[in-house]
């Protein structure tokens, strides 16, 4: 029999191959990065305020793109994650994206660190520190929610009356306009 269209290879072979074989995008990103942009790019995902603020500038508005295709892989028009290589049409998809198990994983990946730094068991809280927490909330709520005292005004006091100088009257009632915007007499 012949061994034609058969599969002859090497499964050692191979299996290093795929060992040392392609570096996975995560990898890439960290090559391809200086320390510096890996720490402007780690800052960027981290401070949610912010990001949250970029996403929604330019919340309501339409803009017009021919040959967009659906497919979120790459760079494209829209709101493009530099840490998944992804990119999502509008920013609801964007910020669910953000907030995803999917970006978290990557994150670590790249990083070596968790995104959600605080992980603390609220369980092992001591009571001491909720009591204090929990009256510096209610501090905060009954000072935002307490009403205003009304700021009483005072009369104002009658200002003298000014009667104007004979001479502008005069230059007045030479040009013709002597009248204007007066008091009715």
């Amino acid at each position: 029999m012949s061994s034609f269209g058969r599969r002859t290879w090497d499964r050692k072979e191979y299996a290093e191959l795929a060992k040392q074989g392609q570096q996975t995008y995560e990898q890439s990103l960290r090559s391809s990065l200086t320390d510096v942009q890996l720490q402007q790019l780690k800052d960027k995902y981290t401070d949610h305020h912010a990001l949250m603020q970029g996403t929604m500038s330019g919340l309501n508005q339409n803009t017009l793109v021919t040959g967009v295709s659906s497919y979120k892989k790459g760079k494209q028009f829209g709101f493009y994650c530099e840490l998944c290589n992804m990119t999502f049409k509008d920013n609801l998809q964007y910020i669910d994206h953000l907030n995803h198990k999917t970006h978290e994983v990557k994150f670590e990946a790249v990083f070596d660190e968790p995104l959600v730094n605080d992980t603390r068991d609220n369980d092992d809280l001591r009571t001491e520190e909720f009591e204090s927490f929990y009256i510096e909330t209610v501090k905060h709520f009954v000072n935002d929610h307490q009403p205003k005292e009304k700021r009483v005004h005072k009369p104002r006091g009658k200002r003298p009356k000014t009667t104007p100088s004979q001479d502008s009257s005069d230059i007045s009632k030479m040009m013709g306009f002597g009248s204007f915007g007066g008091v009715k007499r």
